[in-house]
């Protein structure tokens, strides 16, 4: 279904290359093939929220397909951006920034605050997701530029959330906190309970780096209670992961072993749930942890049953 979504667009781009002399499209139809390309784009964010990326990226195609047909400069930056966000959450990085290049040049064209800002986050992110900090900061300082220009608080929110990201790598934490808190303030108004959990767990992070392990965990707890809220299982996982390294730093070993305990049950839950879902690197993460506080608590049976888990997973994740 993709590949003829995609030969349909090609089409349609070598009409307008080769200057089709046709009548020009009446209002109404120009009016309506925006708002059908608006729809399959909801329906196409309702899919990608859900995890439904083949789904979701049909819709962004149809919704592509339609703002091309209408020469809509904006719809179609969006739906290139959409459907980069789709390759993005795939981790299909190539992809993903050959979509935001394309709706890059498009918002560069029409020059709107809104649609520049936009693009260049997700560009930043590409960044971000490959470890290529540098280049992440200058997006999303681009990205900045157009703040009090009308962007969606949204938008903000995610900006401000990678700014501080960044920023937490580039250790200046006084300065991430800020950023995440602006992003926090926006997601607890409009009640992006999910992000809300995300600002958090970063908040939890920051101030365990700095030592301050009772604004840790009380922020480690706030994360858990938001994921607990939005049922996600892998964001309770490593809430309970971040939690137990807070109670390991104050040497609270029986606390922090039954926190990665948790996280364990969990991760072994979702494997068995889900056959496909790659979490092998998490789950030696907190089979290392497991083993460091067994040995400490002198707890044999689990320390020896943790070692051949860990052995496992090892082999399983070896080149």
């Amino acid at each position: 279904m993709k590949n003829l979504f995609q030969i349909i667009i090609i089409n349609i781009f070598i009409v307008f290359l080769l200057g089709c002399s046709t009548a020009p499209e009446q209002t109404d139809s120009v009016s309506e093939k925006k708002k059908l390309a608006a729809e399959y784009t909801v329906y196409g964010n309702d899919a990608f929220n859900q995890g439904l990326y083949d789904r979701a990226l049909d819709f962004f195609w149809l919704a592509l397909a339609h703002s091309i047909s209408v020469d809509n400069e904006w719809g179609i930056a969006n739906a290139y951006n959409s459907i980069g966000s789709v390759y993005m959450a795939q981790g299909k990085y190539k992809d993903a920034m050959d979509k935001f290049n394309t709706a890059y040049t498009i918002a560069q064209k029409v020059n709107h605050p809104v649609l520049l800002a936009q693009t260049t986050i997700k560009i930043g992110e590409v960044f971000l997701n490959n470890g290529e900090l540098d280049k992440a900061k200058e997006y999303f300082t681009e990205a900045l530029k157009h703040e009090n220009k009308g962007v969606p608080e949204e938008d903000l929110a995610i900006l401000y959330h990678n700014m501080g990201s960044v920023l937490k790598h580039d250790n200046e934490p006084k300065q991430a906190i800020k950023y995440i808190e602006k992003a926090l303030d926006i997601n607890l108004k409009l009640k992006r309970f999910e992000e809300v959990a995300s600002n958090y767990y970063m908040l939890s992070s920051l101030y365990s780096a700095e030592e301050n392990f009772n604004k840790a965990f009380n922020y480690a707890q706030k994360a858990l209670e938001y994921d607990k809220k939005m049922e996600n299982s892998l964001g309770i996982a490593q809430d309970y992961y971040a939690m137990g390294i807070i109670s390991q730093k104050q040497e609270k070993y029986e606390e922090a072993h039954e926190f990665f305990k948790k996280t364990y049950l969990i991760y072994q839950a979702l494997v068995d749930l889900y056959k496909n879902l790659a979490i092998d690197s998490e789950i030696k993460s907190v089979l290392e942890q497991l083993l460091a506080t067994s040995g400490q608590l002198k707890l044999e049976k689990e320390t020896a049953e943790y070692t051949r888990q860990l052995d496992i997973i090892k082999i399983r994740i070896s080149p």
